[in-house]
Formats: C-alpha cells, structure tokens, sequence
C-alpha cells in the first residue's frame, strides 16, 4: 500500500507540473505567438493581454509598445500619403512619375486631362502612353545624367483639334543609394494660352506696324516733294490735304488704340448715370448727319417709350453707337443706292435692353464672322481698307460693352444685310 500511495503522489505532483507548465508557459506562449503573427500581418490594434507569469510581462509590455508605435507610424504614413495624394490631384501643373526602368508609377489628374488619356496607365513605359518621343528624351536624359532636365514640347493630343504646347521639368528621384537613380519625377506646364497670347501680341504689332506705316509712307512722299519745292499753289494745296487727312487717320488710330488699351484694363472704372438711349442714339445720328447724307442713306430710329434708362457710361457707350453706324454707312449702304436704310431700333427684352443696328448692305460671309470683333480684322482683306476706318472700331464696341456687363451679337447672311445687336442688363 505504501508503494501504491508513493505511486499516486508522484503521478498527482507529475500532472500538477505539467497543468502549471500548460497554463503558466504553453498558453501564455501560445497568446504572444498569436499577437506577433497579428502584426507581422500588418494588424496593429491595442495589444490586451490576460494575467501572465512574471517571466512573459516584459516581453507583452513590449508587444505592446511596438504595437501601438507601428499603429502610430500606419496613421502617420497613411496621413502623408493622404496629403500627398490631395496635393497631387489638385495641382494645375501635370506630374508624371516613373521607376528608373521609365515605367509609369503615377499620373496626377492635370496631366491626364493634359493628355487626354484614357484607361489604366500604371506600369507601362513611357513612349507607351505619351506621344511622341520628345517627352521620353527629357526623362532619359534625366535618368541618365542625374541632372535636372528641362524642355518645351509642341504635342498634337488626341481629341484635341489643337496643339499643346508643354514646359516640361525632369529630376531624378533619389533612394537610399545616391549612386542609383530611384525613378523620375516630371512636371509639366501647360503654356498653350502663353503662346497664343503672344502669337496674338506678335500679330497685333505686325497690323500696327503696317496701319502706321502707309500713312507715314504717304506724309513723308509728299513731305520730300514740297521739300523739293517748284510746285504750284493748287498741287501744294493738295498735298497738305492729303498729308492732313492721312495724319488724322494716325491720329484716329492711336486714340481708338488707346480705347481698347483702357478698357481692356482690369479695375478700369466706368463713369456710369443713369441715360436715356434714345437720347443718347438720337444724339449719334445727328453727329454722323453730314456722313449719312454723303452716303445718300436715311437713318430711322425705333425706340420703344417703355425703354428705361440704363446705368451706363454715356461717352463710351455713344463711341460705341457711333462706330456701329459708322460701320454700316461704310460696308452696309453702297454709295447712291437708293436701298440705303439703317434701322436703329431699342426695345426692352426681359432683363436686358436691346439695340439692334440693321443694315442692307451685302452682308458678311460666314467665314468672316468669328473673327469680326477681332482687332484689325477686315471682310475682304486689304480691299476693304478703300472704306476707311482703322480696323479697331467693332472690337472697341465688344469691349465697351463687355465693361457694362453686357453682350454684343451678329446676324448676317450673305445678301440679305447684317444686324447687329446690343444687349444691355438693366
């Protein structure tokens, strides 16, 4: 018996080890390796642990701390790439970036809409998505040398009827190793608009150039020839005439050149009252009375007593009228027709006021007709400069409207005259 009890005791003490080996080691054990495969998965909520033996505390402390440092550092690095991601999406200029290989990492929305691409562009190279080779050379070149690259690239783009013109910037990006180029990020500048203006500045200074020169040309012949002198009185009489005539043509021109310049101003200010149109257009027709007679035309003026006043400058809106009427006694009456009416007619029209310039003249070809208001524009090239005029009067009237907050339109089909038409907001 006593053997019996011996046997029982050691078999009694054998499970009580191996239930506190089971308890206080292996499940503990068990709970750590379970937390640490949790964040080797990238899981890295609060570390909770239940009661442990003395030996694993340390050990769950620091699960805890490296838990939550990496929770941390996950909210940090989600946060910049938040920012990042914002900052890329809303930025006007177009960013491409590229792996050392020039396959594509990222494409921001600017230059996708630069591009006009379409579908799933990430990882393909370069000349695979970006037309043309100009564009893969300032990448290559920056790759390759580790400097910054810069170049303006003139692209046809797909969907597009016009070319774009593109300053494109290029830089390495730098790893670890600054022996090894880690990609390459570029940057793009639209300058489409930048062009176009100054390919209309250019043009601007070249019709400037050639309106002031004929007129110089003239003044300086006939200058030579009275300088010459053995002329008689009536040919010296006629040489100042025309010399007077062609220096007011300058003149016209620098001040109709100045108008545009002001009112194409920002912060111009208008000097604006309140004005009675009829008045206003009643007033036009008598300045021009003796060019109206010359044109052998009659002016008829329509407008309607229920017409408010309208806040407007009064001198800039009567220059306004004034080269409309102008415009139509030259190009829309032929001289000693006998079919030569211009209706000026104003009527309210829901919120705004009309005033409508209807001629019979030949009209204007459809061709001609975008480019109307365009600064020195003429219908017919340079034989519609036998009419007169300096090319700046209908682009003055668009700006002088355009300063009141209000719109100008044109209708016109070729024979059956031209109309056109202010509208003004009251």
């Amino acid at each position: 018996m006593h053997g019996v009890d011996v046997w029982g005791a050691s078999l009694l003490l054998a499970g009580c080890c191996l239930w506190w080996f089971f308890c206080g080691i292996v499940l503990p054990a068990g709970e750590l390796l379970d937390i640490l495969r949790r964040i080797a998965r990238g899981d890295f909520r609060p570390v909770i642990l239940s009661e442990l033996p003395g030996i694993f505390k340390k050990p769950a402390g620091d699960l805890r701390v490296i838990a939550e440092t990496l929770a941390r550092q996950k909210s940090l690095l989600a946060e910049e790439e938040f920012s990042i991601a914002v900052i890329l999406e809303s930025m006007t200029e177009g960013v491409v970036i590229t792996g050392e290989d020039l396959r594509i990492r990222l494409v921001n929305k600017a230059a996708t809409t630069m591009f006009n691409l379409r579908g799933e562009v990430k990882g393909l190279l370069l000349p695979e998505v970006f037309m043309g080779h100009e564009l893969h050379g300032v990448a290559q070149r920056a790759v390759s040398t580790g400097d910054v690259q810069r170049g303006e690239l003139t692209l046809g783009i797909p969907g597009r009827s016009d070319r774009c013109h593109l300053v494109v910037t290029a830089d390495t990006l730098k790893t670890s190793d600054v022996k090894s180029p880690g990609g390459c990020l570029m940057v793009l500048h639209d300058v489409t608009r930048l062009r176009e203006l100054e390919s209309v500045r250019r043009e601007f200074v070249a019709n400037v150039s050639h309106e002031f020169r004929t007129p110089l040309s003239i003044i300086n012949g006939y200058l030579e020839t009275l300088q010459e002198g053995g002329l008689s009185r009536e040919m010296t009489r006629k040489s100042l005439t025309v010399m007077r005539r062609h220096a007011d043509r300058l003149n016209h021109l620098i001040e109709d050149l100045l108008t545009i310049s002001r009112m194409e101003e920002k912060g111009g200010s208008l000097e604006t009252l309140p004005t009675n149109l009829g008045v206003l257009l009643s007033n036009v027709v008598d300045h021009l009375e003796s060019e109206v007679k010359e044109r052998g035309a009659r002016v008829l003026l329509e407008v309607s007593s229920a017409l408010p006043d309208v806040q407007v400058d009064g001198y800039r809106m009567e220059q306004a009228f004034s080269n409309l009427l102008v415009n139509a006694l030259r190009h829309g009456v032929p001289l000693q027709d006998d079919n030569g009416d211009i209706v000026i007619s104003a009527s309210l029209e829901g919120f705004e006021v009309a005033i409508s310039f209807r001629d019979q003249g030949p009209g204007i070809p459809f061709q001609d007709q975008d480019h109307i208001f365009e600064r020195f524009y003429r219908v017919g090239g340079d034989r519609a400069r036998q009419t007169g005029g300096t090319g700046l009067g209908l682009s003055i009237v668009k700006n002088v409207v355009q300063a009141h907050g209000g719109r100008i339109a044109l209708d016109s089909r070729p024979g059956e005259g031209s109309t056109f038409t202010i509208f003004l907001p009251i």
